[in-house]
């Protein structure tokens, strides 16, 4: 009996080289057809949504409560030339937004996130994503309380992205810099 002991190890481990090396001649095997069968394509990557392939224009503003609420549209432009990427990733929230001059400097605190940011979603060119800006109104307020700046514009960061999306205000705006007049508050990107 201790004779079968080692043979039938012997057998179990020839087994288990022959399983292995008919399992690598299947692979290779298979690599080898692809191969022969063409290229095989990757999956398809999809940039993420930049200033860059991006226009923001404000579409609308209102004044609730002594905040104004100033909308903006985000359209994917048409690709620069055929081989770019047709559509690219929006992301469900911005990066950062801030109030400032046309030079890029912030003027008061950076804007806070109204709730959670909403799902990713693709921005095909000629599509477009919503954002609402909301301010407190200077007009409603006591200047001694809201300390009021005029801004020229309001500078949108997105994700991913090392540039911003710079979109002058319309006319004469200002904000409030004094942190009691409350924050501005940006919504989640969405589709209209």
């Amino acid at each position: 009996m201790s004779e079968k002991t080692p043979m039938s190890r012997s057998r179990v481990t020839g087994t288990a080289l022959l399983v292995g090396a008919t399992s690598t001649v299947l692979v290779t095997a298979g690599a080898t057809n692809a191969l022969a069968a063409g290229p095989v394509s990757a999956p398809l990557s999809v940039a993420d949504c930049t200033a860059a392939v991006l226009e923001v224009d404000e579409v609308g503003r209102r004044t609730v409560d002594g905040t104004t609420h100033i909308d903006f549209e985000i359209v994917k432009l048409p690709p620069r030339t055929p081989y770019d990427d047709e559509a690219c990733v929006m992301y469900g929230d911005l990066a950062a937004m801030y109030w400032g001059d046309s030079e890029g400097n912030p003027i008061g605190a950076p804007g806070v996130r109204d709730g959670a940011g909403g799902d990713p979603f693709a921005l095909f060119p000629g599509e477009a994503a919503r954002l609402t800006v909301a301010k407190p109104d200077p007009d409603g307020r006591d200047p001694g309380e809201c300390d009021p700046v005029e801004v020229a514009g309001v500078h949108l960061f997105f994700r991913n992205d090392e540039g911003a999306e710079y979109v002058p205000t319309r006319g004469a705006d200002r904000i409030c810099v004094d942190p009691a007049a409350g924050d501005s508050r940006f919504s989640p990107l969405t589709r209209p």
